[in-house]
């Protein structure tokens, strides 16, 4: 019997390229009782630990909480939501200051209307903070949460009832206090907000809602935090092409601009838009219009991101060159739109759903609904330089070791071999897949004891 234990060495990579083009499936969801199916968008702690969540899986498939490294490494399961504990979280998490993570779900809780949940960031303390009863308080929230000036956590529901369309609400850390501070009332004011809401440099609070207002399309809005000053920004008219539907959230750019993107638009040959708007709600203006053939990417989904270089960056639904999505880059006079990746599906990932995060050495992270490895989502980083291979497994079967490796998409890397930690031979160069992966058969193993590390070649 050979025993044999696997090695990962990270080595420093000395590729330089211009964008963030290299693209790495870090974690391949697998479906319960495993994480499966991301709409919701990450975030990282000052370790750069993300932490997500997926509306399936879990030991229930109704829901899971998850966290993994920043290089795809200590992937948990952290939670599994099920009943009274909430059902299929929509959105994605919000790192509250007191170091606990916050969340909602579409469903679940006492009155199966959604919850509101808080949880550690090493998956203890689990705790229902609010089961929506869809009385005054609303039901089904949609969109994640965001802390307040004031430390208590803000957010909205997606329905109430046929005369009421939805609701923005707060409540503090331990579940006390919560209160409605406005409800939508369909026109002119908007309903049913999907987005997550913005706290901007004013100290006030935007967003979105994803039909009403004047034209049916959707509204672009603004609150404090109180419920006062509620002001309708806009009202998207698709009819007239400048978009509808704005089922996303907004961002404010470091020019005090806000960003924003809205998923649909009557107008012939459009599949949505790229906008800005001034927070007095002049200068509309529509950035980008993605095409009818898809090739640019269709159905624009998630916050913007703006970037380290100034840029925004952003994910689309569906298009792209198999129709699976696309993540892109634009600045922000509406010039240099580019694609950075056109999701394949069948092994790669598919429908981007989420915001895109960034880290400080400016790898972009997100995740997708669909696709990878077991076609159940994935958490993936684009990145200016090919990522560190990582040893996924070893196993072996009458005398032939199979060692399986993840890494880039379409980057080469060598697999070598020691029996002594001392002398390292070559064994073989192997260009990983679309989902990142790269195997080998070892058929020659000998001695009492193998070693695999895997480098950039």
């Amino acid at each position: 019997m050979r025993m044999f234990q696997p090695v990962i060495i990270l080595l420093a990579c000395s590729l330089i390229a211009r964008a963030q083009t290299n693209f790495t499936i870090l974690t391949s969801f697998n479906g319960p009782p495993d994480a499966s199916v991301s709409f919701g968008s990450l975030v990282a702690d000052s370790d750069g630990v993300l932490y997500g969540t997926t509306i399936a899986g879990g030991i229930s498939n109704q829901g899971a909480i998850f966290r993994v490294n920043h290089d795809g490494g200590d992937f948990k399961l952290l939670a599994s939501l099920f009943g009274t504990n909430g059902v299929g979280p929509y959105a994605g998490l919000v790192l509250g200051s007191d170091g606990r993570l916050y969340g909602t779900t579409y469903a679940g809780g006492t009155s199966n209307c959604g919850t509101v949940f808080g949880i550690n960031r090493d998956g203890s303390g689990f705790a229902v903070l609010q089961s929506f009863t869809g009385g005054a308080d609303g039901k089904n929230p949609e969109a994640a949460l965001i802390e307040g000036d004031d430390g208590a956590l803000y957010g909205t529901t997606y329905f109430l009832n046929s005369t009421n369309r939805g609701t923005i609400f707060k409540i503090n850390k331990d579940g006390s206090g919560y209160a409605t501070i406005h409800t939508f009332i369909g026109n002119p004011e908007g309903q049913q907000p999907m987005g997550r809401l913005l706290l901007a440099s004013d100290g006030a609070l935007y967003g979105t809602t994803g039909f009403g207002g004047a034209h049916g399309a959707g509204t672009i809005f603004t609150v404090n935090e109180n419920g006062g000053g509620f002001n309708t920004l806009y009202a998207f008219r698709s009819i007239t092409s400048d978009g509808g539907d704005p089922v996303a959230g907004l961002l404010e750019g470091s020019d005090h601009v806000l960003y924003g993107t809205a998923y649909a638009s009557g107008g012939t040959g459009t599949n949505g838009i790229i906008f800005k708007i001034n927070k007095d709600g002049n200068g509309y203006q529509i950035l980008h219009r993605f095409s009818t053939s898809g090739g640019d990417g269709q159905r624009p989904n998630g916050v913007l991101l703006e970037g380290l270089d100034g840029a925004l960056y952003g994910g689309a639904e569906y298009g792209g060159v198999s129709l699976n999505g696309t993540i892109y880059k634009i600045n922000k006079d509406g010039g240099g739109y580019t694609t950075l990746r056109s999701f394949l599906g069948n092994g790669d990932a598919a429908s981007p759903r989420c915001a895109l995060i960034q880290l400080g050495d400016g790898t972009i992270y997100g995740t997708s609904e669909f696709g990878a490895v077991h076609g159940a989502g994935c958490v993936f980083a684009l990145s200016s330089a090919p990522l560190s291979p990582r040893m996924q497994s070893i196993s072996c079967l009458n005398g032939t070791n199979l060692v399986v490796c993840s890494g880039t998409s379409a980057v080469e890397y060598d697999l070598l071999r020691s029996t002594n930690f001392s002398s390292w031979s070559l064994l073989v160069t192997l260009t990983s897949q679309t989902n990142g992966q790269f195997k080998y058969f070892d058929t020659n193993a000998a001695g009492v004891c193998g070693f695999y590390r895997s480098r950039i070649h």
